[in-house]
């Protein structure tokens, strides 16, 4: 599928999946995406090991809510009560996180980085913004490449492995040295970008894409299928 058509795709599910709230259309929403992840053969590991990270975040504020929000006591413990109001916000608010982030995943997912920002550029995006993307993407990879080979040399040195204070204490060294790195890094960066005519029309034209003949019926499917959970909310 086109990467652009892709990108507008999980837009428009995302959207509607935020305003849906009833049983009903977040039941049809989950079904939803049960189908999407058994058409697009995503392996339950592989999916499982990409949401954890946002996972976490969520998490805690659905421990929070059924303990914080609500009149209605189902248990309690000494001064927690966990309540019926908050309890169905949190599976609420679980649900939809879990299914955006799917669609994200099954969508996005294998799309390499500089390919989704060439996708973005052919929906409009401005090409100064394009450039600093590309240029933040190349940046991260040179911060990363370079923390490891400190961390290599650190321990080659013998970098302290006792107590904490010591670890933390050679770690703060490092960034901050990477910190500086960086910063004089960038400025060179910067003015090469300058130099190859960076900001200048046609720097960075939209790539070539092409859409095969089932890109529009899977677009029209997906936009049809967001607007009818949508009408089911209003409904309900």
């Amino acid at each position: 599928m086109d990467p652009r058509l892709r990108i507008v795709a999980v837009l428009l599910l995302a959207f509607s999946f935020s305003v849906l709230h009833e049983p009903l259309p977040l039941a049809l929403m989950a079904i939803l995406t049960l189908a999407l992840v058994r058409l697009s053969r995503v392996g339950l590991g592989s999916l499982a090991r990409r949401l954890r990270v946002p996972g976490v975040v969520v998490a805690a504020l659905v421990a929070v809510l059924p303990l914080t929000s609500g009149e209605t006591v189902l248990a309690s413990l000494g001064p927690l009560a966990l309540r019926a109001e908050g309890m169905a916000a949190a599976l609420g608010i679980a649900l939809r996180f879990l299914c955006i982030f799917t669609l994200v995943v099954l969508f996005l997912g294998a799309l390499p980085s500089p390919r989704l920002i060439a996708a973005l550029r052919g929906l409009g995006l401005p090409a100064l913004m394009v450039d600093m993307a590309l240029l933040t993407l190349r940046h991260v990879e040179d911060l990363r490449s370079d923390l490891g080979r400190m961390q290599v040399a650190m321990r080659l040195r013998g970098a302290p492995r006792g107590f904490w204070r010591a670890r933390f204490r050679a770690t703060g060294w490092v960034l901050a040295s990477l910190l500086v790195r960086s910063h004089a890094r960038s400025e060179r960066v910067y003015h090469a970008m300058i130099l190859r005519g960076h900001g200048a029309p046609g720097a960075a034209p939209p790539d070539a894409f092409a859409r095969s003949p089932t890109d529009g019926v899977w677009l029209t499917a997906l936009t049809a299928a967001a607007a009818f959970l949508v009408a089911i909310e209003q409904l309900a």
